[in-house]
Order: structure tokens, then sequence, then C-alpha cells
């Protein structure tokens, strides 16, 4: 009986794709009648679909129908028919209770008037625009709207609205009726008619006229995800179609929803293949089966397979062992042969010499200390280069001869000598170089040694160069290492007198003067010795005996050991410079017109005496002396003549004071006097300090002979006593200047001391202004405004008047800070807040209708309208607060007026020109001239209020008042009165032609948040 033997590799391999084609044949034929099945269930359910959203649709018309014939039934009442709004304001609100739904019902008439609603606020504002949609087409098409749908701008919410037109009897349009409907309720209602089952679930969209999505569910929802489906093409048709939502195939029908034009979009889930409708049909186990039985018999083909894979594997693992033995023994070999090479390596590029070999003009490597020598970036940059460009021009034809006779060789070696080789750079370089024959990879090379010699060339050079340096202007010795002068130079002969032959041998003792001690030497040779250098300044003598200053620098040589074998020596005569020196000393703690000391040597000599005063606990004054009238002097007989003065000055209290005591100039036409030694009792030392000061007055009143004129000149003089470091320096000096000022407010020509008093006003006008500073920056100040009335029209706007909230001292007047901001520039940032504030609480007046024709005055400081941009600023800040220009009205005063008038009225008209109004404050208290009031382009004339106060006791103030009112009223100005307190001062005002006024008879100053509404003149 034959063996039964496995299949041939190749008889496997032919199994089994003829299996896999009985399956695929068994698949397609299950698949031809499966799509069969499933094409007739894909159309019963579009069909069922189009009924649902027929269905649907129809009832959607028909629940906006019944509104709509609601409508009709409103409009047949009692109340519409008769246009009675009071009959309406009682029926419309009972028609909530049949029409939940409803949000509002509204009639107008044929003019678009509302009279009737439920609750919209159109009877209590018949002006209001009406918000309906749908009645506003009723309105326009004077016949039935339909159902729109509209959205709240503010809430986001959808109502849906709808109207009729009102026939008249005659039939022509006599108003419409409409309604409009809360969106809620219809969205739950037409949710529940297009409900699907969980099986199989319904989507729904219903687009309005426009096609805007009015609502929609499931996956036709716009939120439902990045995979909602486009129903622009859906909503171009009527009937069914696909939709595809991302992984899920929809199909959907369109159906009209009544005549308003609305579309609605339903949509089901589609089975996406053949294969979910086999899931559970009775093909799938028939199909199954097949498989099933292929995956057997491919298992145990696969398993034979690698059984045969596994032994060829073992074979290859055997052949793989053997190589790499072999290659084991291959690395060991190369191992050993490179380990030789790389010693040999390391012997060439480790040679201190630089090594290179070259053949035939190129060099074929180098080592390390050749890349050096050429200046290379490493060996491998030499590589290849031409061996003829690295040699210098000079000496390129004896190498190439010897390179030439080594490479046939003709020659075995060239011995040592010098060469010039040229680097990478273009760097000369001097070099010893010797050559050798060898042979490379069997061919003739040439292996050139060269060291370079270019630093022991320039060492020479420098030896030579310091023979010469050695005679140079500097004089210099060299002494050995017990300091016995070796060598002198031409200049140390001439500086010291003594000749070469007189100083070699001697030691540096020939030049000393007697002027240094031997703890000044010890230190000196201790120094050189520890560093081996010392310099600096000392005394010696010439040879004539002649002492002289010199600056000397001494070095110490050391040997290979580090012992000192010699030192070098380099002085110079500097007694030129210290002449210089001494100059320039003289001129920085000097005045150089007086000759008397300066204010930098008055402030050290302060501080000496403070130290002084310290320890014997005498007082000390300080005077400070300022001329009255310097500077009329000065511009009256010329600056020659005010110099010869100052000295005069300078020499008279030159003659005033006592030794020891100081007078110096510090600066201008100020002197100062420092008292030193006074008494220890502080009274006494007053009374000597007071007997000094009477002394110099007398001195300096008495007149002087200046360019051939007598002329007088008096003294102002500030004096402060002090003791020990109870104030500083600084301090003294302001207290001085303090008193100073005293003296000159007194008067002039008198004495004047210090008093607390006055420091304590100067730091609380520092302490002020710190904190105007810091309350500018933190908002503390507040905004006031007084009201301004007229005769019969009420309050007509307020003038602004800015108040400081202070932290510690409350609520700041202005009286107390408007001048320091005034004098320190602070005006400028405060005034800009102002104007800003003001515009901005002009805006929010003009919001309100009781308050939109208020006005507003600022008052606008000097400094302020001088500045270049004021005109920007002010256009500036009307534009960015939106305030109205002509309800600003700026108030100046008549000071601003005095200079460059031209400028003003240019500023003047450039911000009348958008409406700003200008106002004159206090009139009449200052510079007050017809011949700049006819050119300004004023608004206003503001009485002050210095004149209505006594106006009703005072002929004088009465009949300034009149004039002011008629010069006013003849140049075609307002005229307004500031101060009125009182109804008699009124009365008088109104009887003179005056009828705008302010004070506190209609209401004093207070914050915007506090202003009351205003009200009737005649209540005031």
């Amino acid at each position: 009986m034959p063996t039964m033997s496995s299949p041939e590799p190749s008889q496997r391999k032919g199994l089994l794709p003829s299996l896999m084609a009985i399956v695929a044949l068994a698949l397609v034929y299950g698949g031809v009648i499966s799509s069969k099945d499933y094409q007739q269930q894909q159309q019963d359910l579009a069909r069922d679909l189009d009924v649902r959203t027929h269905r649907a649709a129809l009832d959607i018309r028909n629940q906006l129908a019944g509104y709509e014939t609601a409508l009709n039934t409103i409009a047949e009442s009692r109340c519409v028919q008769d246009r009675d709004a009071a009959h309406c304001r009682d029926y419309f609100p009972g028609l909530f209770r049949r029409y939940p739904e409803a949000l509002d019902f509204v009639a107008i008439d044929r003019d678009g008037k509302v009279f009737a609603s439920s609750r919209s606020p159109y009877l209590r504002d018949p002006g209001a625009t009406l918000d309906m949609a749908a009645l506003r087409v009723a309105h326009d098409s004077q016949r039935r709207s339909g159902a729109l749908v509209q959205t709240d701008p503010q809430s986001g919410t959808h109502s849906v609205s709808m109207a009729i037109a009102l026939p008249a009897t005659n039939g022509r349009y006599d108003g419409a009726l409409g309604v409009s409907l809360k969106f809620e309720p219809l969205e739950q209602q037409w949710s529940a008619l297009v409900q699907g089952t969980d099986r199989s679930p319904l989507y729904a969209a219903l687009f309005d006229r426009s096609r805007q999505l009015i609502f929609a569910t499931g996956l036709l929802k716009p939120g439902a995800g990045a995979a909602a489906p486009s129903l622009e093409p859906q909503l171009a048709r009527d009937g069914g179609g696909e939709l595809n939502a991302g992984e899920h195939t929809l199909i959907a029908h369109t159906a009209p929803v009544g005549a308003d034009d609305w579309r609605l979009v339903l949509a089901r889930p589609a089975d996406a293949s053949v294969w979910n409708y086999l899931r559970n049909s009775y093909l799938l186990p028939a199909l199954v089966l097949p498989a099933l039985l292929l995956g057997l018999m491919g298992a145990l083909l696969l398993r034979r397979e690698r059984r045969a894979t596994r032994l060829l594997a073992q074979e290859q693992e055997r052949l793989r062992a053997a190589h790499d033995q072999l290659e084991q023994r291959v690395a060991q070999r190369t191992a050993q042969l490179a380990e030789r090479e790389a010693h040999y390596r390391s012997l060439f590029q480790l040679s201190p010499e630089a090594i290179f070999v070259h053949r035939k003009g190129k060099i074929l490597f180098a080592n390390e200390a050749a890349a050096t020598l050429f200046h290379a970036a490493d060996p491998n940059a030499l590589v290849g280069k031409g061996w003829r460009d690295l040699v210098a021009e000079h000496d390129s034809g004896i190498v190439e001869q010897r390179t030439a006779a080594l490479e046939r060789g003709e020659l075995g070696s060239v011995p040592l000598h010098e060469l010039s080789f040229q680097a990478l750079d273009g760097e000369q370089i001097q070099v010893e170089s010797a050559g050798a024959a060898i042979v490379v990879d069997g061919q003739s090379a040439v292996m050139t040694v060269a060291r370079e010699v270019t630093q022991r060339k320039k060492a020479e050079a420098s030896l030579r160069v310091a023979a010469i340096a050695f005679e140079s202007h500097e004089a210099m010795f060299v002494a050995d290492a017990n300091q016995v002068i070796l060598q002198v130079n031409q200049a140390f002969t001439r500086v010291t007198g003594y000749s070469a032959e007189e100083a070699v041998g001697q030691t540096p003792l020939l030049l000393k003067s007697g002027q240094q001690d031997a703890a000044f030497y010890a230190d000196m040779w201790s120094t050189l010795n520890r560093t081996g250098y010392w310099q600096g300044e000392l005394w010696n003598r010439r040879k004539n005996g002649e002492i002289y200053p010199e600056w000397l620098a001494i070095s110490a040589v050391l040997g290979e050991r580090g012992e000192v074998t010699n030192y070098v020596a380099a002085f110079n005569d500097i007694t030129q410079h210290k002449e210089a020196e001494e100059q320039i000393r003289l001129l920085a703690f000097s005045d150089p017109l007086t000759e008397l000391p300066n204010r930098r040597l008055l402030l050290d000599r302060l501080e000496q005496a403070f130290a002084a005063s310290a320890r014997n606990r005498r007082h000390g004054a300080l005077l400070l002396i300022d001329l009255d009238n310097f500077r009329t002097l000065n511009d009256t007989l010329g600056h020659d003549a005010g110099d010869l003065l100052l000295q005069l000055v300078g020499q008279r209290l030159s003659h005033c004071i006592r030794e020891g005591d100081t007078v110096a100039r510090v600066g201008g036409d100020e002197f100062a006097v420092m008292l030193e030694d006074l008494s220890e009792q502080a009274q006494e030392a007053l009374s000597q300090t007071e007997t000094m000061g009477t002394a110099i007055l007398a001195a300096l009143n008495r007149s002087y002979l200046v360019a051939g004129q007598a002329c007088q000149s008096t003294p102002s003089i500030g004096a402060t006593l002090f003791n020990a470091h109870d104030s500083t320096v600084e301090e003294l000096l302001k207290q001085t200047d303090l008193a100073m000022y005293r003296a000159k407010a007194a008067g002039r020509n008198t004495l004047r001391f210090f008093d607390p008093e006055m420091q304590a006003m100067a730091t609380e006008r520092a302490t002020l202004e710190s904190d105007l500073r810091e309350g500018l920056q933190r908002c503390q100040l507040v905004l006031y405004y007084q009201p301004q009335v007229d005769g019969p029209g009420g309050v007509t706007g307020f003038e602004a008047l800015v108040r400081w909230q202070h932290p510690q001292r409350g609520l700041v007047q202005p009286a107390e800070f408007i001048p320091l901001a005034e004098e320190t520039g602070l005006i400028l940032p405060l005034g800009q807040w102002v104007l800003r504030t003001a515009c901005t609480q002009l805006v929010a007046w003009n919001e309100r209708p009781e308050t939109a024709h208020f006005t507003v005055a600022v008052n606008v400081s000097a400094h302020q309208f001088r500045h270049p941009d004021f005109v920007m600023q002010v256009l500036s800040v009307l534009e960015e607060t939106g305030a109205d220009p002509r309800k600003l009205k700026l108030e100046l005063t008549e000071s601003l007026l005095v200079d460059n008038l031209d400028d003003v009225i240019a500023k003047m008209s450039a911000l009348k020109t958008p409406g700003v109004r200008f106002s004159l404050d206090d009139f009449g208290t200052g510079y007050s001239s017809l011949a700049y009031l006819k050119r300004l382009p004023l608004d206003q004339l503001k009485i002050d209020q210095s004149f209505i106060r006594d106006v009703l006791t005072d002929p004088n103030d009465a009949a300034i008042a009149r004039t002011i009112v008629a010069l006013a009223r003849s140049l075609g100005l307002a005229v307004i009165a500031e101060g009125v307190e009182t109804e008699a001062q009124r009365a008088f005002l109104a009887a003179n032609g005056c009828h705008a006024s302010q004070g506190y008879l209609f209401g004093r100053p207070d914050t915007a948040e506090s202003i009351s509404r205003p009200v009737p003149l005649d209540a005031l």
C-alpha cells in the first residue's frame, strides 16, 4: 500500500485560493438577493416620511390659521369697530384667558397710530416705534401679513406675530390688528407633531418665508455638532432627498406650510448599507459558515509552513555564527594594526615641531603644530594646499630647488636653515626648517620639519628698541640687587645734575632730600619686594641742592629662580604738574572775580565748623547777604561796573570779619559770612551775630565809586545760628535763605534771623505740593457745580468749581491749593482734568430731557490758556467726550489779556468756530480796557462779587454795576453777576437790565449727584 504524504507547498498554495473563490460566489449571490429586498424597504420608508411631512405641515398651517381666525373675530368686536380706546382697554386684557400663548394684541388706525393695546407701552407713549413685525407689514401692504418670526435684539428670544387689515365700510383700508405669540408653547406643540419612535426617530426643521430657521430638532439643529447637514439644497425642492450628517445618512422630505411660504423639512435615519439589513436576515448564517471552514483549512496550512520556516532559521543561525567568528579574527588583526598606526600618528601629531608631508607641490597631511604655525583651524585645512604658496616670495626659489632634489632622490635630507613662511592669513613667519625624502604609499615624498623663530627675532629687535627707549625723555637708572647704580641715561643727568660717571657706583641715597621719613622708605621697599613694583610721589634733591617733586616707578627684575637680580627705576620732574594742581585747586575753591572762597569751599568749611562746634560746644553763625537792586545797577552802568561793585563788596566784607571767620561769594550778587567760635550761650551768640550783621549793614551802606560815579547799594541779610550737628549744612543754607527773603519782604536793607515759623510755612507748602501731586494721581479732586439762573427761565447752567477731597484735611477749598498749582505748574494737568470732567457731566445732562439745556462754565488759568496746545487740548476733550461745544463756556480773567493779545484772540477765534463761548470773569477788578474789550470775541461779561456785595449801600458799587451792564449791552454782550445772596440784590440787578445771576441765593456749589431737578425761578 503506498504511503500517504503531505501535499507539496505548491499544491497547498493553489488550494486556498479555490476555497476563497467558492465563498466569494456564495456572498455575491446572497448580496444580490438582499439588495433587492433592501431597495424595497427604503422605498416604503420614503413614502411613509412623505405622508408624515405633509400631515405635520397641515397641522402647523391649521394651528397658525386658528390665530388668524381669532384676529378676524376680535376685529368684529365693538371696541375695534368703534375705535373705542377705553372699551378696548377693558376688552383686550381679557383675551389672554382665551389665548394664553399670546404676548400682545395691538390695533392701529389708518395713520399707523395705536388706539388699542393689551399690555404694550404704545398708549402711554404714542410716539413709540412699533416693534411688531407683522403689524408693520399689514400696515404697509394694507392686507394680511401672514405669520412672521422676529427676534428681540436685547434678550435674543423669538416670537411669532401676524396681523390682518381692518376694512372700512367703503371697503378701503382703515387700520390693522395684530397679535404677538410666545414662541415656547408653539415650539412644544410642533415638537409633538414630529415625534418618532426609539427605533425610527424623526428630525424636523421649520423655516419662515425668508428661509430663516425657526425650529429644529435632533440632527437638524445647527448646534448638533460639526456634522450638522446643510438644508439649503433640500429647501430648494419639494419632495424627498438624502442628507449627510457626519456618519449618519438621512432621508428627508420637504413640504410647504400654508400660504405663508413656510417650509417644513422632516428627516429620519436610513440604513447606511446592505450589511445593516443582513445582520437581521436569514442569509447571514449561510455566509458565515463557509468563511469559518475556509479559516480552519488555512490554519492547518499555516502550521506546516511555520515548521519549515523554523528549520530554515536554524540553518541560517549556524552559518551566522561561523561568519561572526571569522569577522572577530579579522577585527583583532585590524585592531593590532590600528594600534600601531595610532602610536605613530600620536608621535606625529604630538610633536612640538611642525611636520608636514608633501608631494609634487601639494601637502598630503600635517600635524597640529603645523596647523598652529600656519594659523590654520586644524591640520585638515592644510591638506591639498600648494606647498609653494606657504613660502615667502624671496625664499621660494631655493625651496623649489631643494624640494625637487629630495623628490628625485638626489638628496637624502636638507640641513637646518632659516626661511620665511607665509601663514594662511598672510602673516610673515620666520622659521628654522629641515627636510628629508620619504616613501608614502609606494611613492616618493618629502617630509619637512619647521620651528618658528619669529618670537626670538622679535626679542632681539625688542632689545635693540629697549636700548633706544632707555635714552628717552624719562629719567632712568638700573641698579643691581644691592641697589648700586649700574647705568643711567641722559635724562637722569638732565633732571638730577649728576653725570653718568658721578652716579654709577653710587646708591639712590645720592638723591635723598630728607623730606620722607624712614617709615616711608620701609613701606616702599616692602611693597617692592612683595609685588615687584612700586610707584609714587616723593621729593628728591638735585646736585645743586634744589629740592623738587618727582613721580618715581621702580620695577624688580627677577632671575630664573625668582631672585631679584636688578632694579629699574624711571622718574619725572613734576614741579610744573604740582603748580598746575595748585592753580586748579584755587579755581575749584575760590571765586575768580573776588578771589573769595566759593560755594564749594564754604560748604567744606561749614562741615569743619560743625565738627569744631561739636568738640568745643560753642555756637557758630551763617549770614547770607543779597545786594538790593543789583540788577538795576548792572543793567544801567554795565557788567564791568557790576563786577567792580562785587569786588568792592567782597573787600568790605573781608574787613568786617574776625580772623578765622569766612567770607564767600556763593553766586551772582549773594555773599555768605560764616562766624565761628561764638559764645556757648545761645542768647549771647545771637547778640554777637547781630553785632556783626549791624557792622556789615553799615559797611555796605556807604557809597561806592564805580566807573567814576558814586552809587549806593544796600544789603538784605538773613542769619541763623548753629551748634554742633543740630542741623545739616543744607538745612542751614535753607534757613538763611528764608531769613534773607524775610528781610527783603520787610523792606530790604535790614537784618532778619531765621524763625522756625518760616520753616514750618516752607515745610507746609512743600507737603501741600507733594499731596497735590499725589491727589492728582489718586483722583482725589472733586468737581462741584453752582447754578446760574436767568429771570424767567430758572436754571440755565452751572459753573464748575474744583474741590480737593484730602484724605486727612477733608474738603480743601480752591483758594488753598490753586495758587500753589499755578506756581508749580500743576495747574496744567489739574485744568485738563476739570475740563474733561465737566464735559463728561455735560454729556450726562444732555441724555435727560429735563437737563438737556444745561450749559457748563469752566475757569481757565492763564498758564493753561498760554500753553501752545491749548486749542487742540480743548477740541480733543470735546471729541473724546462727545460734549456739545455750544454748551461749553470758558471763563477767562483779565490778567490773561495783558500779554500777546493777538495770540489770545487767535485761540479764542479757533475755539468759537465749533461753538465754544467765552466769558470775561471778575470784570472791572483787573486790567479793564475798552481797547482790548472791543477786539476780543467775547460772549459775556461777569460782574465781580466785590461790586455786588455792597451794591445796595455803596453808590460807587451801584454805579460800577450799572456801567458794566450798559457797556455789555452796547457791545452786544451778555452779562451775569456773581455773588448774589439776597433778593434785594437780585431785584436791583434786574431793574438795571442784568437778569442772569449766580450766588448763594440760588444755591451753594454741590456735586453733580446731589443737584436736584431744577425748579422755576419764582420758586427760588
